[in-house]
């Protein structure tokens, strides 16, 4: 948790008033969405962690809060389809 936390203060610090993407693996992003949301680390996981998802977290001084989480509506089906071009 105390790097994960350590990293995102780092890089909000260091792009104030930027939108950050962070790419990372599923232990990050759990770790992102129980610090927004409160959970401890030793509660159970209620919430997707889906794979290519985007998650948005908003970051101030007095940590982070949850935007939005696992939307993965940029990979629907029909966005796949060539056809419909």
């Amino acid at each position: 948790r105390q790097r994960v936390q350590a990293t995102v203060d780092a890089l909000a610090v260091r792009h104030v008033g930027a939108q950050i993407v962070l790419v990372a693996h599923g232990g990050v992003m759990d770790m992102l969405y129980r610090m927004a949301t409160g959970q401890e680390l030793q509660a159970p996981r209620t919430w997707l962690l889906s794979n290519a998802a985007i998650n948005r977290l908003l970051w101030t001084p007095e940590g982070l809060t949850l935007v939005g989480w696992a939307d993965s509506s940029h990979l629907d089906r029909a966005s796949l389809d060539e056809s419909n071009t």
